[in-house]
């Protein structure tokens, strides 16, 4: 008996050799494309640490040569590695589009504090690490000085988080003096008192104990007198002149 020909499954198997074709064709099309422009972004607006230019020069240091390149020969993981190296930057992603243009996304470190103190100066990071000056941009952000124990990393690094993500504290903290003892004092903008902070316990009371002292206060002509704020004592702010 002479079996039937299934003429659909003969077209389906057809289309689908087909399909696999044209797509090993574009993917080896796409591989061989050249590498015709290299286009950064710098996602985070608020800080210019780095430029789109400094950024480029680092993609193309992991160039294989110095004349254009195609896809096949880019390392996407080794681009993003010495870009994340970068002292600089938080984190990016590298990938290349259809047309043959080299995208990178770069997110920008944000300098919390610039510490000043016998081991240089230097700026903090959202997670408490060590960031370099840089050359083209000096943020404006409380000044530290003296030396913060190891321990006491992450919670001076909460304080400070609190400080930048807080529009009053942000534009009234501008220094912060560490005791030996790890204890704190704030110097602040408008007034020549002094803050007691005091250890880096119950950070959010004592600064809206702090706030809501400066609310209250401020039509006070007094304020202007105060030597020392003492936010020390969670359950009340005590002034001396």
């Amino acid at each position: 008996m002479i079996k039937k020909i299934n003429w659909f499954d003969v077209f389906l198997a057809f289309v689908i050799a087909a399909l696999f074709a044209l797509v090993a064709f574009a993917n080896q099309r796409n591989n061989a494309r050249y590498i015709e422009q290299i286009d950064v972004k710098l996602l985070s607006s608020n800080n210019h640490f780095i430029t789109q230019e400094m950024v480029e020069k680092s993609i193309i240091q992991t160039f294989p040569r110095d004349s254009k390149i195609v896809n096949s020969e880019l390392n996407l993981k080794k681009i993003e590695d010495k870009l994340n190296k970068h002292p600089m930057i938080a984190k990016s992603e590298v990938f290349v589009d259809v047309d043959g243009k080299l995208h990178a996304q770069v997110t920008q470190k944000k300098a919390m504090a610039r510490v000043m103190n016998g081991t240089g100066s230097f700026y903090i990071d959202e997670i408490g690490d060590k960031m370099p000056l840089s050359n083209q941009f000096s943020a404006h952000v409380p000044v530290v000085y003296g030396e913060l124990k190891p321990k006491n990393k992450e919670v001076f690094s909460e304080l400070l988080n609190t400080i930048s993500n807080d529009e009053f504290l942000k534009t009234t903290i501008t220094g912060i003096k560490i005791n030996p003892d790890q204890s704190l004092i704030f110097t602040v903008r408008d007034y020549n008192y002094m803050v007691e902070f005091g250890h880096l316990k119950e950070i959010e009371k004592k600064f809206d104990n702090y706030k809501a002292f400066v609310h209250y206060s401020k039509n006070d002509t007094l304020i202007g007198y105060y030597k020392n704020v003492n936010l020390r004592f969670t359950e009340q702010v005590v002034c001396t002149k």
